[in-house]
């Protein structure tokens, strides 16, 4: 969607005021679609150039409801409603009502917006629980075992080496 500078809105608007056409007015200024135009001229006919050029893009939930619910009760449509409330984009008051209907009041509370921060959350470790009677046991038979194993590797190896030495002497 093309985006156009306020001077060139109010160019085109004065055009139209001068009496000319809208088709006419939007092929001199090359705007391919005669909607944007439109919507423009229903701002200005609301509240002058100052609405025409609103730039509020924030806007309370309180508010929201208020422009629905006025939406509702008087029949108006997107354009007609978003012209009279100053509200620069007929779709906004749309994605409102979208919400409102599937969330309720809350669907117009204001949202967080952009990419969450990534902040540094630390693992947690799992403590292990406290070993049981039987489990304690069964470690200390098996380093004892491991440990007899290691006395008798070593006796064997104390055993060969004095063989060895005999066999030394022997010859």
């Amino acid at each position: 969607m093309t985006k156009y500078s306020d001077e060139f809105k109010i160019k085109a608007v004065q055009m139209v005021l001068d009496g000319n056409a809208i088709k006419y007015v939007c092929r001199i200024l090359a705007i391919p679609d005669s909607r944007p135009l439109r919507d423009w001229l229903a701002h200005y006919k609301h509240g002058g150039f100052n609405q025409l050029l609103h730039k509020n893009r924030s806007y309370s939930p309180d508010f929201k409801q208020k422009v629905l619910e006025h939406r509702w009760q008087h029949g108006l449509s997107l354009k007609e409603t978003a012209a009279l409330f100053a509200i620069p984009n007929n779709s906004t008051i749309h994605q409102w009502e979208k919400q409102y209907l599937a969330y309720g009041k809350s669907g117009l509370l204001p949202k967080k917006k952009g990419r969450p921060s990534m902040k540094y959350k630390p693992k947690k470790r799992k403590q292990k629980p406290e070993p049981t009677y039987l489990e304690q046991l069964e470690a200390e038979n098996a380093f004892l075992k491991m440990e007899n194993a290691f006395l008798k590797k070593y006796n064997a190896l104390i055993q060969q080496e004095e063989e060895e030495e005999r066999r030394k002497r022997q010859r």
